[in-house]
């Protein structure tokens, strides 16, 4: 039978494995220790280790093949495509129902001149020795119990994807009684009161509340604001606030609303998070203004690729002193492995307490994941507020987005939410709700990644707790506290 490669999930219908090939699998490698005097030698134990095998491939090349006959460059480009990436990816053959997390080590040598059928192979490294089901497996908790069957014949790690239906200080899950993993604090001798209350959670799925600011005002200056002109619109399925007219000026300009807070807060915990779509590279910003009770401006919050036809951007915090001086407190550009997604969300956290500011930024490919996958280019630093000139209390809230006037294409940058929590003083045998009522909690044990409401949370990671995996068969997993989860687990069969 002739069977295919698939990588990623894509295939070359030209291309398919010699026959003959020989799927290499269980390598175990056996640690022995030889003994003076003593016959033989002294077992040490076994390991799974990863390793690498040549895979043997045929191009079909003829006029019945795809794509009737090829020459030595057009199949070489094709298969440099192929097979090109600096990360493991999926590797399956059209028959099997698993795959590899696999890379590819070259070279690979073609004949100058091609015949039918043309032979050569590609080097397949496994730093992951393990072969994982293409279909997934899923269950619900009932009870707080949920039973996870694994049919494979390798323990497997598991994705936990949890909603709290009520506040909590903690959330924990258990297995057979014999690991857990727990986020938070579950200490009966502690008092459990909200420390950081909310002031302000907003999806930006409607207008309701936000006012648009008036066309031709002056947001600071060219570098972190602009001219306000146009309007915003709702995105796509009411998810962001997008650029919907961007009206006219000079240098940056677009629409801005804003928003007044229920009260003002001295200490706080801000968040802003951002669509950035980057398959088209422009110059463009998103800016977020933080204002005290006279309306004067505290701080500038936000995202900005200042060129139009290189990705260099970047996100800046600046803080306003009373007399409206700017002080750069946070700058981080874009790592360069994230600038190959087509989008990303974009976090940027402010938390001041006292003259203490903690800024912490993070990323996801693909917005519509940002809940249910690892951080990427996760960012933080601290600045002492020594002078104690940046502690006044901040109430209302601007939302600006521009583009630069001289082009006609621009970075697409959309508003997806805010939110902002007051940061009340610790209390002596008092724990926080960490996880508020609606929050949604997502933990990878494969990735040792956990995060609530999107925000990373491994510094809650309770220290004797496990990013553990389940065994073959059945394993039966609990949830604590019981009541105030809705919890499923989602798991792939795996196989040495």
């Amino acid at each position: 039978m002739i069977d295919t490669i698939k990588v990623n999930n894509k295939t070359l219908p030209w291309l398919y494995i010699k026959r003959g090939f020989e799927i290499p699998s269980f390598n175990y490698v056996v640690k022995t220790e030889n003994v003076e005097g003593r016959p033989g030698s002294v077992y040490k134990g076994r390991k799974l280790e990863g390793y690498s095998f040549e895979l043997p491939l045929c191009v079909r090349n003829d006029y019945l093949s795809s794509g009737g006959i090829k020459n030595h460059d057009e199949v070489l480009h094709e298969l440099v495509k192929f097979f090109n990436y600096n990360q493991a990816v999926k590797l399956q053959f059209g028959s099997k129902q698993w795959y590899w997390n696999a890379y590819f080590e070259g070279p690979i040598n073609l004949p100058k001149e091609l015949t039918t059928p043309v032979q050569f192979t590609i080097k397949v490294v496994l730093t992951d020795p393990y072969k994982y089901s293409v279909t997934g497996n899923s269950n619900t908790a009932i009870s707080d119990q949920v039973s996870v069957v694994n049919s494979g014949t390798a323990d497997t790690p598991i994705i936990v994807e949890a909603r709290a239906l009520k506040s909590s200080s903690y959330f924990m899950i258990t297995k057979n009684d014999e690991d857990y993993f727990m986020v938070g604090d579950d200490d009966t001798n502690k008092k459990t009161k909200n420390l950081s209350p909310t002031v302000l959670e907003d999806e930006l799925k409607s207008f309701s509340g936000w006012i648009t600011v008036g066309s031709g005002t002056q947001l600071t200056d060219n570098i972190v604001g602009g001219t306000v002109s146009g309007s915003f619109k709702l995105w796509d399925k009411g998810e962001s606030f997008a650029i919907k007219d961007a009206g006219g000026g000079n240098g940056y300009h677009g629409p801005a609303v804003k928003k007044t807070f229920d009260r003002s807060v001295k200490d706080f915990n801000l968040i802003v998070k951002m669509y950035v779509n980057q398959r088209l590279i422009s110059a463009g910003k998103a800016f977020s203004y933080i204002y005290d009770e006279k309306n004067k401006l505290r701080f500038v919050i936000g995202f900005i690729n200042q060129f139009k036809a290189k990705n260099d951007s970047k996100i800046v915090v600046y803080a306003y002193n009373d007399l409206g001086e700017p002080r750069l407190i946070y700058e981080h550009k874009t790592h360069y492995t994230v600038k190959k997604y087509k989008a990303m969300a974009v976090y940027i956290q402010v938390v001041r307490k006292d003259n203490n500011f903690t800024i912490k930024t993070w990323k996801y490919d693909e917005p519509s994941k940002d809940k249910r996958s690892s951080p990427i280019d996760v960012h933080s630093s601290k600045f002492l507020d020594r002078g104690k000139l940046y502690q006044t209390p901040i109430r209302h809230i601007t939302l600006f987005s521009g583009k630069y006037s001289d082009y006609k294409d621009y970075l697409e940058i959309n508003w997806l939410g805010v939110y902002l929590y007051e940061k009340l003083p610790k209390e002596k045998g008092v724990i926080d709700y960490i996880i508020k009522k609606g929050d949604s909690i997502y933990i990878d044990t494969h990735m040792n990644s956990v995060t609530i409401e999107g925000e990373p949370a491994l510094k809650h990671k309770d220290f004797g707790s496990n990013f553990f995996n389940v065994g073959e068969g059945l394993s039966e997993l609990l949830i604590y506290p019981e009541g105030v989860f809705d919890t499923k687990v989602l798991w792939q069969d795996r196989w040495l």
